[in-house]
């Protein structure tokens, strides 16, 4: 390679970077980050789940994941039940200001969604689609 522009992790990179500065300034006025904010979403598209469950769906590994839950608990969006089947488990849940602020949020990072989509134009399907593919590639290199 000639040229450190044309290389996959770098463009990968620098794309994660400027979306991930475009959903901060949609989720200031929230006051959570784009991680918080897809905890809150993972929590209320499948109710019940542990903070195991949403680090696996979001990859997001154990000390990050309850770092994020203790903060996302702290603003009271969300709320930490003991499993009745299991004591040693606890269930999440969106609080009634979690759920009620959720909303506007997705509200926000639905513009973004579409302002994104606008600017790919005819490719956006195309490259949310190799964006699914990048994400799933193996994780363990070769030797």
């Amino acid at each position: 390679m000639k040229h450190i522009q044309n290389c996959i992790s770098f463009q990968a990179s620098t794309a994660a970077k400027a979306i991930g500065r475009l959903s901060r300034a949609r989720l200031a006025p929230f006051g959570v980050t784009p991680i918080q904010f897809a905890v809150l979403q993972a929590v209320s598209e499948a109710k019940c789940q542990t903070a195991a469950d949403i680090g696996t769906t979001l990859m997001i590994d154990s000390a990050t994941i309850v770092g994020v839950i203790d903060r996302l608990a702290a603003m009271n969006f969300l709320a930490r039940e003991a499993d009745p089947s299991d004591r040693r488990l606890y269930r999440l849940l969106l609080t009634s200001e979690g759920a009620a602020a959720l909303p506007a949020m997705q509200a926000g990072m639905n513009e973004l969604n579409a302002e994104v989509d606008i600017a790919l134009g005819s490719e956006a399907p195309s490259v949310r689609k190799s964006l699914q593919q990048l994400a799933s590639l193996p994780t363990t290199q070769k030797a």
